[in-house]
C-alpha cells in the first residue's frame, strides 16, 4: 500500500493509465485516484509525462532488482535465469497495474516513453547477455542477437497476456519462456 504522497501519485497514475489508457488518463484522473491536491502534484512532477516516467521508472527499478537479486541467489546460470524469470513474473502478476503500466501503456507514452522502454529492454538484453556467455558447449556463445530475441519474445508474450487481462497468469508462464529462451542459448532447460 503507498505510503509517502509521491508514492500514491505513482500508484494513481498505475491505476489510472490501466483502467482507461495512457492517452486518455489527465492529471485531474489521477488526483481523484490517488485522493491528493493538485499543489501536491505539481510539488513533485512537472506534468503528466513526468508523473507517468516517475511510475514507469519505479516498476522497472523493482523488476531489475528483484530479477538481479534471484539470479545472484542462485547456484548456476540456469537455475539463475529460472528464479529471475519467476521474480519478474511473480512481481508484474502482483502489480497487475504497473504492469499495464510498464508493458502496454508505455508504447503510447511519446518519444520519451519510448526511449525509456529502449533503455529497458538494453538493460535486460545485457542481463541475458550474461547468460548467453556461460553457455556452455561445443560451439561457442550463441550470437549477440539472441539476447535481444529473448527479451523481446518474452516482452511479446508479457505484453499479450496483460492486453488480454490474463497478468495474474503470468506466472503459470515460467516454463514456456525457459523452453523458448534455454532453446535459443542452443541449451537445455534442465542441465545434466
Amino acid at each position: 500500500m503507498p505510503v509517502t504522497q509521491r508514492e500514491r501519485l505513482l500508484d494513481g497514475m498505475a491505476r489510472t493509465v490501466a483502467a482507461q489508457g495512457y492517452a486518455a488518463t489527465s492529471v485531474a484522473d489521477v488526483l481523484r485516484e490517488a485522493r491528493v491536491s493538485r499543489r501536491t502534484f505539481y510539488e513533485r512532477f512537472a506534468d503528466k509525462e513526468d508523473c507517468f516516467l516517475a511510475a514507469y521508472d519505479a516498476i522497472v527499478a523493482l523488476c531489475l532488482e528483484r530479477v538481479s537479486s534471484a539470479y545472484d541467489a542462485a547456484d548456476s546460470w540456469h537455475e539463475g535465469f529460472e528464479r529471475g524469470l519467476d521474480a519478474l513474473l511473480e512481481l508484474l502478476a502482483a502489480e497487475p497495474a504497473f504492469a499495464c503500466l510498464g508493458v502496454v501503456e508505455v508504447l503510447a507514452a511519446g518519444p520519451r516513453g519510448l526511449a525509456r522502454r529502449d533503455e529497458t529492454m538494453r538493460r535486460f538484453v545485457a542481463f541475458v547477455d550474461v547468460t548467453r556467455a556461460q553457455v556452455p558447449g561445443p560451439l561457442s556463445a550463441p550470437p549477440e542477437l539472441v539476447a535481444q530475441a529473448i527479451v523481446g519474445g518474452i516482452y511479446e508474450l508479457l505484453y499479450s497476456h496483460i492486453v488480454r487481462g490474463e497478468t495474474d497468469r503470468l506466472p503459470d508462464l515460467t516454463g514456456e519462456m525457459l523452453h523458448y529462451t534455454f532453446m535459443l542459448l542452443g541449451s537445455p532447460q534442465r542441465p545434466a
